[in-house]
């Protein structure tokens, strides 16, 4: 599932807790359910964060190099 997919389950579930004919276990259960969400928001992230992080390193490696050794 996409970043897009579970932040949009999460503001669903945002919706339902913010209705006052919510009942308690329901919230309660749509609160537990935003915990996976959440989760898989995080991973998602923190996976994004890695690939940035290579690409940095590399951009930052280019920039180092004079212009005449950067390869095509």
């Amino acid at each position: 599932m996409t970043f897009e997919e579970s932040f949009s389950e999460l503001e669903k579930i945002k919706e339902a807790l913010e209705n006052p004919e919510t009942g308690f276990d329901e919230a309660y259960k749509l609160y537990s359910e935003s915990v996976k969400w959440t989760k898989n928001c995080l991973d998602i992230l923190k996976e994004c964060e890695g690939k940035i992080s290579v690409v940095k390193t590399q951009i930052d490696g280019l920039i180092e190099k004079p212009l005449d050794e950067i390869e095509e």
